[in-house]
């Protein structure tokens, strides 16, 4: 699904939780209106840790999980948010820090 908004290049952002159902489904209503509201053109790709190596050109990962990330996922260096914060409504703390990531 590709989201379009005042960004010109489109970012492929991954949300992935354990199983890559259940969490990142409960989140990805609220990533996708932080994504809306800051402009983004964006396609959100949901899944679990091990789908990530199957998809090319992910500018952002974001994760449920506040465990310290398997190494095969930090060997492929791609930005990653954790964005457990949204259950308990912290959506400004996430918001800033995906931001951050996909403006540099």
């Amino acid at each position: 699904m590709i989201k379009r908004g005042k960004s010109k290049s489109r970012k492929r952002i991954m949300l992935v939780c354990g199983s890559g159902m259940v969490s990142s489904t409960l989140v990805h209503p609220m990533v996708e209106e932080i994504l809306k509201e800051g402009g983004f053109r964006f396609e959100v790709i949901k899944g679990g840790f091990n789908d990530i190596k199957n998809h090319s050109n992910i500018d952002l990962v974001l994760t449920t999980l506040s465990t310290k990330l398997p190494k095969d996922v930090t060997d492929l260096n791609i930005p990653t948010v954790v964005v457990t914060p949204l259950f308990k409504g912290d959506k400004e703390a996430v918001r800033e820090q995906i931001y951050a990531e996909l403006r540099k």
